[in-house]
């Protein structure tokens, strides 16, 4: 078994060497062993992890992804089980004055053992855990530590059966752990437990600096007004100087007096011809790195390095001639959001590595997103995640961690989730991404909405201290810790403000909209549920064909089978995709068609979504789609599945969430051709409607000169529909619209739109012909086709991504595709299957 030994001592300019009394870190994670509990066997774990994929690594149960595994597995979560940890000290480590155990996460319930004392009982997968003035239990050489594990079902079982009345959500609303876990309609049921988080041993002397926040007082007059806010404890009344500097200047320094104990102290100061940091598509996420010190008798005693950026934050919701707003303001220019609602990656959260986090959010940034809300039935995320977030300009709707459920209203659950709030608060408030504080998930609307009460069989005394114990939460402690410790951001203390089921929603708050899915209402009522923000709305289909190979053998790939069942978790899922198909399109004539069609369905339903919602600016303001990723191998509502393979959606995501949407609509007899443009100023440009049929004759065209309003919605074609089309085929025809913009540096920006269901589309067989170039970091791929090839399918076995796919291929009209990878493959050609919607039907 090694040891690391993480000494975080750093040399500035020409300062003195940082003596012994700085913070230095002896790092436990790595290799640990496990059992469970009343047995003697101890087998290998790793640390950050959980039990299942321990289990899984020593071949003790299998994948649970994989086919039916799941249901294999769920005796794990029903036991106890133990994990302890040899390592070795030194005595010169043991002088410092002060040691200290931290566990940055335990998954939930624990008992922490040091050298058989017990020093923790833990019960919140959410929290930091510290330990502080272990030393005394410490010693030269050998020592253990040892966390307990309760089962968290038995657990839960205990603590709900204890409560005066039953609640909404049932017995997992007694525990502080993720509520996916227990599952949900796009995730599995697999209870973790395990130290989920770093663990370390922190020393120190006579001083720890706790925490640094920088707060942006105002910017006014080319220059930034800031304060410096450090928190830190001191063992004696001295003198401590405090510096900051951004590398190339020293920006503030002060001698300040502490007292023994907690100390706060305040620097102020200046940032002269500040820098902004924008939201991705508003400008460039600028981030300036700080550094601070404090020094005691010259010597550093405590220093650390942060990334801010510059940027102010205003969530308007004022009163209009439609009802309520809900805009967000970045540097005081309002911003329509374009994203999609987030969800841990893994049902393992521990094995997600950083590399994961920058794909995917390269690819929100890539696909023009400006917005993920983070959804409160998940996990508050790591570091990483805000710090790339900070860097590619996403903006995070934050949600704390409650959802779909009533939750006690207990002085323990009370007092557990303030200190789990403020912990949260005071990590992420310092991340310019974060633009709102959301107190849960669903939670107002199922208390009104969805049947609880008669559920329940609650007495109007019963409903009122359930309420209350909401109230106390949500309108209490969560938004006093907001504004004691955060006051640069809003707070609102429920998503959506109504739902859907209210007409009201349309005109006040933000919205979640279901009434496409759930209500099975078509896709085209979209457009008349548009509300003021739209922060959930979605549609599934199926992970890519290569996925589900990946968890799902040849003989189960049919939509009955076992393992299809039980990669589908909402009760009514299949039945719902099936209907919508039928609504639009031919029936697939074999299972990878069915796979097919329903990424299309879901891409090209979506889509309209999302049209409709940006047409609709400025009264409505943001449109994040319900869910950009997944946890697992799953048919979901997701744009990319848990392997990261893009389904149809992501691709015309790229293109929905660009920075000029060209959005065609028929209403009633008027043919409109809208413009939205989120640029901060106009754009110029020529607009070209042409009518052709699926061989490529062009039936109409017209070109008109535009100056484009931004940010805005216009609508630049309006014109009776059955006089502009009046002979032509509807059946066998469709319009391009094509915006082309005057910059210096022509953009063109195009949509198609068709007049009939693609059910009824006079599709024919079609030729392809394709052309191969190898080019740097991989292939240029030239398509042409002699008639309409609808919703184009490009797949390879290979390691690459394709630049765009799904996509409709114009008669005549060649488009260039590139495939990037690092592999170099010399039957590439071969390697590339072509197909398209005409080839999903047998004719």
């Amino acid at each position: 078994m090694t040891h690391k030994l993480l000494f975080l001592l750093f040399c500035w300019g020409l300062l003195p060497p940082v003596n012994a009394q700085i913070l230095e870190k002896y790092d436990l994670n790595g290799p640990w062993e496990y059992r469970q509990t009343g047995t003697s066997e101890w087998f290998p774990a790793s640390v950050p992890g959980c039990i299942q994929l321990d289990l899984m690594h020593n071949q003790r149960v299998k994948d649970p992804f994989y086919r039916t595994n799941e249901d294999s597995v769920q005796w794990v979560s029903e036991k106890d089980w133990e994990y302890h940890r040899i390592f070795m000290l030194s005595g010169k480590l043991l002088e410092a004055e002060h040691i200290d155990l931290v566990l940055e996460g335990l998954d939930t319930y624990a008992d922490v053992y040091l050298n058989d004392s017990l020093i923790l009982s833990a019960g919140n997968m959410f929290r930091a855990w510290e330990c502080p003035g272990v030393k005394q239990l410490l010693k030269p050489g050998r020592n253990e530590l040892r966390v307990n594990f309760k089962s968290v079902i038995r657990q839960n079982t205990k603590l709900y059966n204890k409560l005066k009345y039953k609640l909404p959500g049932d017995e997992k609303i007694v525990c502080r752990k993720a509520a996916y876990n227990f599952g949900w309609d796009w995730g599995p049921k697999l209870v973790t437990m395990g130290i989920w988080k770093p663990v370390y041993l922190r020393f120190h002397r006579h001083f720890e600096l706790l925490d640094a926040r920088f707060i942006q007082k105002k910017i006014i007059e080319g220059r930034a007004e800031m304060s410096g806010v450090f928190t830190f404890t001191s063992d004696q009344e001295t003198t401590l100087k405090i510096k900051i500097d951004n590398d190339s200047m020293l920006l503030a320094h002060q001698t300040v007096s502490v007292k023994k104990g907690r100390n706060l102290i305040r620097l102020d100061f200046v940032i002269n011809n500040p820098k902004l940091w924008w939201p991705n598509g508003m400008g460039a996420p600028f981030l300036y790195s700080l550094n601070y010190y404090l020094f005691h008798a010259d010597e550093v005693v405590g220093k650390g390095r942060r990334k801010i950026g510059l940027r102010t934050i205003e969530l308007k919701q004022e009163k209009d001639s439609t009802g309520t707003g809900f805009t967000f303001f970045i540097n005081h220019v309002p911003v329509f959001a374009k994203g999609a609602n987030y969800i841990p990656q893994d049902n393992f959260p521990s094995r997600v590595s950083d590399s994961s986090y920058r794909e995917l959010l390269e690819d929100a940034k890539d696909l023009n997103m400006n917005m993920l809300r983070v959804w409160g039935g998940g996990i508050y995320e790591k570091d990483v995640f805000y710090d790339l977030c900070d860097e590619l300009g996403i903006m995070v709707w934050q949600d704390f961690m409650y959802a779909c459920a009533m939750y006690p209203g207990t002085g323990d659950f009370l007092a557990n989730a303030d200190v789990e709030s403020a912990q949260n608060i005071i990590r992420l408030r310092n991340h310019p991404c974060l633009v709102l504080w959301c107190g849960n998930n669903e939670i107002d609307e199922g208390w009104k909405n969805w049947g609880w009460v008669k559920q329940y069989n609650y007495s109007s005394a019963d409903s009122a201290l359930v309420y209350q114990a909401y109230k106390d939460l949500f309108n209490g402690i969560l938004p006093n810790n907001v504004e004691k410790m955060d006051t640069l951001r809003p707070y609102i203390s429920t998503s959506p403000h109504l739902g859907w089921g209210n007409p009201g929603s349309r005109f006040t708050g933000d919205m979640h909209y279901w009434g496409v899915w759930w209500g099975r209402y078509p896709f085209s009522l979209y457009k008349e549920n548009t509300g003021r923000f739209m922060s959930e709305y979605g549609f599934q289909a199926f992970p890519d064909i290569s996925s589900i190979r990946k968890f799902a053998e040849p003989g189960d790939m049919t939509l009955g089978s076992d393992v299809m069942k039980a990669h589908q978790k909402n009760p009514v899922g299949y039945e719902t995709i099936d209907e919508y198909m039928i609504r639009d399109y031919r029936h697939p004539k074999d299972f990878e068609s069915y796979v097919y069609v329903s990424q299309v369905l879901q891409a090209e339903g979506i889509k309209m979504a999302i049209e409709d919602h940006r047409r609709a600016m400025p009264v409505c303001m943001g449109t994040l789609f319900w869910q950009f990723n997944d946890c697992w191998p799953v048919v979901s509502w997701s744009a990319r599945d848990y392997y990261g393979t893009p389904k149809a959606l992501h691709y015309f995501l790229q293109k929905e969430y660009r920075d000029i949407l060209v959005s065609t609509i028929m209403e009633k007899d008027r043919l409109k051709v809208y413009i939205v443009s989120d640029r901060k100023v106009e754009t110029k440009g020529s607009l070209n409607l042409k009518v052709i049929d699926f061989k490529g004759k062009v039936l109409r065209v017209t070109t008109r000169q535009f100056s484009v309003p931004g940010p805005a919605s216009t609508c630049c074609f309006n014109i009776d529909s059955l006089a502009f089309l009046e002979g032509v085929d509807l059946k066998n025809a469709m319009l391009e619209a094509r915006f082309t913009t005057s910059d210096l540096k022509p953009q063109r920006y195009s949509n198609t739109f068709y007049f009939v269901p693609v059910k009824d589309l006079s599709l024919e067989k079609m030729e392809i012909t394709s052309e191969f170039l190898k080019i740097s970091g991989g292939y240029k791929i030239t398509l042409k086709s002699d008639k309409l090839a609808k919703n184009v399918w490009l797949n390879t076995g290979l390691k690459g991504r394709f630049s765009d796919n799904y996509f409709d291929l114009l008669p005549g009209e060649p488009v260039e595709i590139f495939f990037f990878t690092s592999i170099n493959q010399a039957d590439f050609p071969g390697k590339i299957m072509i197909r398209s919607l005409q080839d999903t039907y047998n004719n």
